[in-house]
């Protein structure tokens, strides 16, 4: 049985036994792994007991490959992200970008996938009051971009005409991304103009733009595009500690 040394962050835990839980981390050479983590709950566990949600450090775990749970021998924590509970906003984004890991990741190692979240986490963790939003969206957007979901901003998605810079769209969501002002809207469409559009382009690679506003927007948007094309129609529950946004505002 092979034992394999890698960074790992935590997005779940859930509790196995009196002593034990199933841990489901995202890693950088084993991409998602659930492991059985036995004695974390009494603090027994080798290397410094039970990591915390969205913690991150090294762990050591032996892999059989005909088990989908494998066995965390032990876990060195390096990050402990505390400060991501210490505002309701902070922890529902981190809960959004793990939701969008679990059900789109897989266990094939993806190096930018895990430096993109563990960056995020940290940037999340460390926000003031008045940015919070701003690195929610950022790493929701990154989330979405890395792993394979990313909006087309560039050109029309009715016509395939490129979009000029000063053009007034309308993000089409079913398409993934903004109808031209020479195509018919689709119903129920938002606006997104050229400010809009830059700001995402931004927030798509994981960067707060300086001037950003109308974040009750982009919190809707990432909110809706999230559901539609990767949750199944599902919305992530943790949107709902969030500021409720306007549907139907243009960022």
């Amino acid at each position: 049985m092979p034992t394999v040394t890698t960074s790992a962050i935590l997005l779940r835990a859930h509790p196995y036994s009196e002593s034990s839980r199933v841990l489901r981390f995202y890693t950088r050479e084993l991409g998602l792994v659930a492991v059985m983590a036995r004695g974390v709950r009494k603090g027994a566990s080798k290397g410094g007991g039970s990591p915390g949600t969205f913690g991150e450090g090294i762990a050591v775990i032996v892999v059989r490959e005909s088990r989908e749970l494998q066995s965390l021998r032990e876990f060195t924590p390096l990050k402990t992200r505390f400060g991501l509970a210490g505002d309701v906003r902070r922890l529902a984004g981190a809960s959004i970008a793990a939701e969008l890991v679990l059900g789109h990741a897989g266990q094939d190692p993806h190096a930018e996938l895990f430096d993109a979240l563990s960056n995020g986490l940290d940037r999340l963790e460390a926000a003031p009051p008045a940015t919070t939003h701003g690195e929610v969206l950022a790493l929701g957007w990154k989330m979405v971009r890395v792993l394979g979901f990313e909006p087309e901003l560039a050109v029309c998605t009715a016509c395939g005409r490129a979009l000029e810079e000063g053009d007034m769209g309308r993000f089409d969501l079913a398409a993934g991304g903004v109808r031209g002002p020479e195509c018919p809207p689709p119903r129920g469409s938002r606006r997104i103009g050229p400010v809009a559009r830059a700001q995402l382009d931004s927030l798509l690679e994981g960067t707060v733009p300086p001037d950003l506003r109308g974040t009750r927007a982009h919190l809707s948007l990432l909110d809706d595009f999230t559901t539609f094309h990767m949750l199944g129609g599902r919305r992530p529950g943790s949107f709902r500690f969030l500021d409720p946004p306007a549907p139907t505002s243009t960022p």
